[in-house]
């Protein structure tokens, strides 16, 4: 029977956990057979299955034949695959289909090249919005975008970060260099938005559209989680997001903040750092956020936010925060379009309150923040703390709420802590390489 993070932890225990690529397409076989009910007693060959399994490390950059070779003993190892001769061409070709529509489309072929494969990504997501019909054209982009804009209480209460907006900082003592500071770091974060903007611009016309449609989709997808958190109480009065400024979001690559407060202490604060991403755990765009946050932690450094009003209102000093990357993949951007889009109806919004995306976002938050201290600890940046305090917190709060408590014993080793682990692997792998 699934659990309400919608995985079968009997399926999941069939092969054993590895932190490798070879386990990563094992899984990803396994999940593939068992989404499409496909009966294991279909498969014959080694050969066959070689082949399935190799076309389905298309979305894993770097796996070698050797990999495949491993993932393939693993198979025979665990009895997984019977091996019984029957002619599966037809399930292999659906394979094949499936895991290289997206290189057909694009026109390429296939290789491992970093950018070729960044590019292969942006192609297959907006086919798949395309085909998943989850916005008809540009303006009902744009629709949904303004909707979410407008949810929740934070938003009701826009602000618009002018100059004067950050000395309120500086005026109440907050910045260290006064106003003079401020200049600075309004100014450089002008300048990177113009550099940005002119990067955009030099791209092209359909490049910079589809810059232009990521951007929204992205704050379409995070309001509509802050949204689910801060006004729906998915983990009840105690935990909220609040989004951070531009200067921390464009300098510092936080887009929000994860705020918890303990039991009978309002005067508490503690606070998570949220990268998102919404191309999938198995992205480059995943993969290049993390190991850029591994490589910030195994170099002693530490997310600030700088300019921060909580969700109080308060202005906060330049704290640390422990940080995260989340991400959602095309499914999940369905999902909370369509919640965003018809959230007047309060068949929807009742919906909405109890979305799985509520048990997605807490498991990645549970497991990478354990992964992520440990990782911290090794390389002794004292970070590491602040993860374990994360952890600490949401388990206190689970005495008192029972849905957090029902999450967390939920939890599972699953593929979010399997690549994770594989990543912070291949990382250190390629810095042994480098040293």
């Amino acid at each position: 029977m699934n659990n309400q993070f919608g995985f079968n932890p009997n399926k999941i225990n069939k092969t054993e956990v590895l932190s490798s690529k070879a386990g990563l397409i094992v899984k990803k076989f396994e999940q593939w057979i068992e989404r499409k009910g496909i009966d294991i007693n279909s498969f014959d060959t080694d050969e066959s299955i070689k082949k399935a399994l190799s076309e389905n490390r298309l979305l894993m950059p770097s796996v070698t034949d050797e990999d495949i070779k491993e993932a393939l003993s693993e198979l025979k190892k665990s009895k997984i695959i019977p091996f019984v001769e029957k002619n599966i061409k037809p399930i292999l070709e659906e394979i094949i289909h499936l895991e290289t529509e997206h290189i057909k489309l694009a026109g390429v072929k296939i290789v491992e090249d970093k950018e070729v494969l960044k590019q292969l990504e942006e192609n297959k997501f907006f086919i798949e919005l395309e085909g998943k019909n989850i916005f008809k054209n540009d303006r009902e982009l744009d629709d949904v975008l303004n909707k979410a804009q407008s949810l929740g209480k934070e938003n009701s209460m826009k602000i618009i970060e002018t100059i004067e907006y950050y000395n309120e900082f500086a005026d109440k003592g907050l910045i260290k260099g006064g106003r003079e500071e401020v200049k600075k770091d309004f100014q450089s974060k002008e300048e990177r938005k113009e550099l940005f903007k002119k990067q955009t611009e030099s791209l092209g016309a359909e490049k910079t559209n589809n810059l232009e449609k990521n951007k929204k989709i992205a704050t379409i997808v995070e309001r509509a989680v802050a949204y689910g958190v801060s006004d729906l109480g998915w983990y009840g009065d105690n935990i909220s997001i609040k989004t951070t400024s531009e200067f921390d979001d464009v300098k510092r690559g936080t887009d929000e903040i994860f705020e918890i407060e303990k039991d009978g202490d309002e005067s508490s604060f503690m606070g998570l750092g949220i990268d998102v991403t919404y191309r999938g755990l198995l992205s480059e765009k995943y993969k290049e956020k993390f190991s850029t946050l591994l490589k910030s932690i195994k170099n002693g450094n530490k997310t600030k936010i700088k300019y921060f009003k909580n969700h109080k209102g308060d202005m906060m000093k330049e704290f640390a925060v422990p940080k995260i990357v989340l991400f959602l993949n095309i499914d999940d951007v369905k999902d909370l379009v369509h919640m965003v889009k018809n959230i007047d109806d309060p068949k929807i919004k009742e919906e909405f309150k109890n979305s799985p995306q509520k048990f997605k976002v807490m498991n990645q938050m549970m497991i990478q923040c354990e992964i992520l201290a440990d990782f911290a600890e090794k390389h002794h940046n004292y970070i590491f703390r602040k993860y374990i305090d994360i952890v600490s917190s949401i388990k206190e709060l689970a005495w008192k709420n029972l849905e957090i408590k029902q999450m967390l014993d939920s939890r599972h080793d699953d593929d979010v802590s399997l690549h994770m682990k594989y990543l912070i692997k291949e990382f250190e792998e390629t810095e042994e390489i480098k040293n």
